[in-house]
């Protein structure tokens, strides 16, 4: 059964006049779909990457990897991590890091962990 209908429509991506010859046609040609549909999915994808990248999910994100420590056991344990000397020194880890590559602070390495002695501490405050 084909159409006799004839419809004057206004094309959803470029804006031109076209007949449409069914009732829910939004496009003057094909290019003008494909163009429509990758336009709204590159904005699909800029718009997950916002909010993926907005500082409220960063901090969430944060506030879920950080561990918090009771600093009166820190300072009764002989040695720390590295994220316990970050706490105990209210230092980032980073600054830590630094300082055991130059050698400002010693410690013992058991695989990929670094344990420092409390006394190594003591020495560099």
């Amino acid at each position: 059964m084909s159409s006799n209908i004839r419809i004057n429509r206004i094309c959803s991506y470029c804006n031109q006049t076209f007949v449409a010859k069914t009732f829910t046609t939004k496009y003057c040609s094909h290019t003008c779909n494909q163009r429509d549909y990758k336009k709204k999915a590159k904005e699909e994808k800029v718009r997950q990457s916002k909010e993926e990248f907005s500082t409220d999910s960063k901090v969430s994100k944060l506030k879920k990897t950080t561990t918090t420590f009771d600093i009166e056991q820190l300072k009764a344990k002989s040695y720390l991590s590295i994220s316990e000397v970050c706490v105990l020194l209210n230092m980032c880890d980073s600054t830590v890091r630094k300082l055991i590559k130059e050698d400002k602070i010693k410690t013992l390495r058991l695989g990929k962990k670094h344990i420092i002695p409390k006394s190594q501490l003591e020495e560099f405050i």
